[in-house]
């Protein structure tokens, strides 16, 4: 009986190609298959979010009890909402948005970080700051 897998584990360094695309790693790639193509790649501190829709929509949910007519709450949501975008695996990659390469500070190299329902994109210089912490 084969063993379904559908948490995303580990940490891996990619290349990514002159256009932002990476090759998505084979675990993570068997994980994302799972849930569908369709993505939302969210820009959090200095690191990119990349959620499976699924996923996405779950948290989507949890949002919904903030109050758009309370200012702290209203910023939260603009924050979140302003900060993602919409995108999708194809032929085994992902593109990350050239606006959310910059504001993560990622050019060549990156460090994907599983964290079971979703993964990080990282620079490697903002995640060997990491162990410092």
């Amino acid at each position: 009986m084969k063993t379904v897998n559908n948490n995303f584990l580990g940490t891996y360094n990619i290349s990514l190609d002159d256009k932002g695309r990476f090759n998505v790693p084979a675990k993570f790639r068997n994980t994302l298959e799972q849930f569908g193509p369709q993505l939302v790649v969210c820009v959090m501190d200095h690191y990119l979010v990349v959620f499976p829709q699924k996923e996405w929509s779950e948290n989507e949910a949890k949002l919904s009890d903030l109050n758009a007519f309370d200012k702290i709450d209203r910023n939260r949501l603009r924050e979140f909402y302003s900060r993602a975008t919409e995108c999708e695996m194809k032929s085994g990659k992902i593109l990350l948005p050239a606006n959310q390469r910059e504001i993560a500070g990622l050019n060549k190299e990156a460090v994907l970080v599983g964290m079971s329902k979703t993964f990080e994109v990282w620079s490697p210089k903002e995640w060997s700051k990491q162990g410092e912490e």
